[in-house]
C-alpha cells in the first residue's frame, strides 16, 4: 500500500531521470552557456566535449524515464560515480580546466547520490 503524498520508487526514479535528461538537453543544445556557468572566469572546455557529456546525461535520463527498473537506476548511478571520479582526475591532470571539471564532478556526484536515494526508497 502506498502512503498518500509519498512518492513511489518508480515515480522517484522518473523524477530523477527527468532532471538528468533535462540537464543533458540543456548541455547538448546550449553547451557554451553551460561551459561558462561551470567554468566561471576560467577557460571553458571545448564545445564538442561539453556536448558529448550532455548527450550522456540526456541518454541516461531518457533510458531511466522509459524503464525505471532497479538495475537501470543502479547502472545510471554507477555511471554518475564513474563520471565524477573521472572529472576529479581531469581536474588534477588539466589544472587549467579544474573549475569546470570539479563542477561537472559535483553535478555527477549529486546525481549519483539522488540515484542512491531512489534505490534506498525502492528497498523499503
Amino acid at each position: 500500500m502506498t502512503t498518500p503524498g509519498r512518492a513511489t520508487p518508480r515515480r522517484a526514479a522518473r523524477t530523477w531521470a527527468t532532471v538528468t535528461a533535462a540537464a543533458g538537453a540543456v548541455t547538448v543544445f546550449r553547451p557554451q552557456a553551460v561551459a561558462r556557468l561551470v567554468s566561471g572566469t576560467g577557460p571553458t572546455p571545448d564545445t564538442p566535449v561539453v556536448r558529448i557529456l550532455g548527450g550522456r546525461q540526456l541518454l541516461q535520463g531518457t533510458a531511466v524515464m522509459i524503464r525505471p527498473t532497479q538495475a537501470l537506476v543502479t547502472g545510471a548511478a554507477v555511471v554518475d560515480v564513474l563520471h565524477a571520479t573521472s572529472m576529479i582526475a581531469a581536474a588534477l591532470i588539466w589544472p587549467r580546466y579544474r573549475r569546470a571539471a570539479l563542477g561537472s564532478a559535483a553535478v555527477a556526484g549529486a546525481s549519483a547520490a539522488a540515484g542512491a536515494l531512489v534505490l534506498r526508497g525502492a528497498r523499503r
